[in-house]
């Protein structure tokens, strides 16, 4: 399976995106204005840039608007409709820490949870597909997990830094953490894609 480059833009960037905010609903990270106001910028420009690009596959506005309708049994369809309701409700929760200085859980950790959710979703359009045995695993969606926390963790650690901000060094030292553990899933991905055939994805012909 090769994907078109802006599938792999999307899965990317997005994957960092709601990796951010799931950390950022969750109140991880400095509470200065600076921070807050260039990590929630920076969220929303890699899931808006992510999504984006994931629509330009999909070659006429007409194919995004039946994409997003079919959400009861297409996955494509049900990221696109959680990316807008985690945006949407990150946004309310973004309003009360940039412009009150108040974190309210109530809609911050939906906003986490929702994230990952999405993200799930974003894997499951590969993980369902039996016909390509090397991506039908729970190994992919744990991966995709894995490397949004990761991607989320990184740029935050990364803002830290040009920021100055005093907890830069042990954000550094989670980033590196994660960053091991989702390589460690994706080898583990890697050996199993090795053996995949199309009878152990369930559509061997028989």
């Amino acid at each position: 399976m090769h994907p078109a480059l802006s599938v792999i833009v999307f899965t990317t960037l997005s994957g960092i995106g709601f990796g951010m905010v799931a950390l950022l609903g969750l109140g991880i990270g400095p509470s200065g204005p600076g921070f807050q106001w260039t990590a929630t910028i920076a969220a929303y420009a890699f899931a808006g840039i992510g999504l984006i690009s994931s629509t330009l596959h999909l070659k006429s506005p007409s194919r995004a608007i039946l994409a997003f309708s079919q959400w009861r049994s297409s996955w494509l369809s049900r990221e696109g409709a959680l990316s807008i309701m985690t945006l949407g409700l990150f946004g309310l929760y973004s309003i009360g820490v940039l412009f009150f200085g108040i974190r309210l859980a109530v809609l911050g950790i939906p906003s986490a949870v929702l994230a990952m959710v999405t993200v799930l979703t974003t894997s499951m359009i590969y993980a369902q597909l039996r016909t390509v045995p090397h991506w039908a695993t729970w190994l992919t969606p744990a991966m995709f997990l894995a490397f949004s926390v990761a991607g989320g963790v990184l740029a935050l650690a990364a803002l830290m830094a040009v920021l100055g901000a005093p907890a830069a060094r042990p954000a550094a030292q989670w980033a590196m953490a994660t960053l091991i553990v989702a390589w460690a899933v994706k080898a583990a991905w890697w050996r199993r894609a090795a053996d995949a055939t199309l009878e152990a994805a369930g559509s061997g012909i028989g």
